[in-house]
């Protein structure tokens, strides 16, 4: 039996929390201020294709929030919580062993026959439990996992998640990846 190992990670994890519970966001472009409403620090997909930065001042961007439409809502860090739970709690009884790495994200050990078909029932079931869209990476290692998962959410045509021990020449795709 060989070691594999899945992370888990939310999908613009703040964005998506507040989307749950006001679906009107959804498709708009979408970011959180941190504490007193000062940075940038969580952007929906939509944002982020704007340019808006991680970290970025919020009252330096104001113009580009109205010129967009974007949605600028304060943290919610009891709602982040609470939904971080729920993702955790869907993922823990369908693995031998789970950490939780950050409140958006957790390592699964896997099963031998745990791959990329139990990633696909595992990402559907998150999503319509609580309604947060997820990323699934596996690999042999965490670090693995966590760069299989990087992949699996910049390339759309994977749909979220990516197997390593599925493709072909590992070596040329991880050339790919800068240090």
């Amino acid at each position: 039996m060989k070691t594999r190992f899945a992370l888990v990670d939310c999908n613009n994890f703040y964005a998506s929390c507040e989307r749950v519970f006001n679906p009107r966001l959804i498709a708009r472009p979408l970011v959180i201020l941190s504490n007193n409403d000062g940075c940038v620090i969580a952007r929906s997909e939509e944002a982020k294709q704007l340019g808006i930065p991680m970290g970025a001042p919020a009252h330096e961007h104001k113009a580009t929030f109205e010129r967009n439409a974007v949605v600028v809502m304060s943290s919610n860090y009891s709602l982040y919580g609470d939904m971080s739970a729920r993702v955790m709690e869907t993922l823990r009884p369908n693995v031998p062993a789970m950490e939780v790495y950050s409140i958006d994200e957790a390592f699964l050990a896997l099963e031998d026959w745990q791959g990329a078909e139990f990633a696909w029932e595992l990402r559907s079931r998150v999503r319509q439990w609580t309604g947060i869209p997820v990323s699934i990476g596996i690999g042999p290692t965490k670090t693995l996992a966590k760069i299989a998962n990087r992949i699996a959410k910049k390339t759309p045509e994977l749909g979220g998640v990516l197997d390593l021990g599925l493709v072909r020449d590992v070596d040329a795709l991880l050339a790919r990846i800068p240090c």
